[in-house]
């Protein structure tokens, strides 16, 4: 399983990169106990797709978890505002399954220069979920600071808690996270 979803995984990426190289984002981020990667493609203006993996073992128990994503950017002003979806399957010792997740994120600018501040929510609610999952959420809030084009570092922190049937609620990554996303 782990190594299918790797190879469906590249292979989203490497295809989505030969449609419009220069739109291809490449991401990793770092927490006490988790890392993650993450890859995202613009498909047509304001639309964005990507996918990712988490591991983390956070809760004491190994969990891996795979995503794939829809993102819309809306053209605000003042706001970087996106809405969309996420699928998330999740491969945890206290169960097996996934769900599709709704949600966004949402970064203002900052008086410091090439400084934003904001942060990212999905819910997965029982009516959109399969196998172990019951429901699913995870939000954060980050600082980003912009490194060049379509590259930044941040800071920030994560909180995923998933309901497992017969195990219940479970806090799989909790913390500080450091990360970087290179534009290319």
């Amino acid at each position: 399983m782990n190594k299918s979803c790797g190879v469906l995984a590249l292979s989203t990426v490497l295809a989505l990169g030969a449609t419009q190289a220069q739109a291809l984002s490449l991401g990793a981020s770092a927490g006490s106990n988790s890392y993650g990667l993450e890859a995202t493609q613009t498909l047509v203006p304001g639309v964005r797709a990507g996918v990712g993996y988490l591991k983390t073992d956070d809760s004491g128990r190994d969990a891996r978890l795979y995503s794939g994503s829809l993102m819309i950017s809306l053209p605000t002003p003042l706001v970087d505002l996106s809405v969309g979806g996420r699928y998330q399957y999740q491969d945890t010792d206290y169960g097996n399954g996934g769900g599709l997740g709704l949600g966004g994120s949402l970064f203002v600018d900052t008086p410091l220069p090439r400084v934003s501040l904001g942060g990212y929510g999905f819910y997965t609610p029982e009516g959109l979920t399969h196998g172990n999952v019951n429901e699913s959420y995870e939000y954060g809030a980050q600082v980003r600071a912009k490194l060049f084009a379509q590259s930044y570092a941040y800071a920030g922190y994560r909180y995923l808690r998933t309901d497992f049937d017969r195990r219940g609620n479970r806090t799989l990554d909790s913390g500080p996270v450091l990360g970087v996303s290179v534009g290319f």
